[in-house]
């Protein structure tokens, strides 16, 4: 595989992956799928699978719980 070729897959990668990170904080914020899609200009049928299985509420522990 050439160079240029190899560049341009990992910035793909990298693109697509920081899509989906920024989808998962959006619906974590509180925005609907339909609204995610349309601020990253994908349909909700792409938003779906990329929240599949991410929880809305980010579960932390603090030293006082037991």
């Amino acid at each position: 595989m050439a160079k240029s070729t190899k560049g341009k897959e990992d910035m793909s990668t990298t693109v697509q992956l920081l899509r989906n990170l920024l989808a998962i904080e959006l619906w974590r914020g509180g925005l609907s799928q339909a609204e995610i899609g349309k601020k990253l200009g994908i349909s909700t049928k792409t938003v779906n699978p990329m929240l599949k299985g991410v929880s809305r509420v980010i579960r932390t522990n603090t030293a006082n719980e037991e």
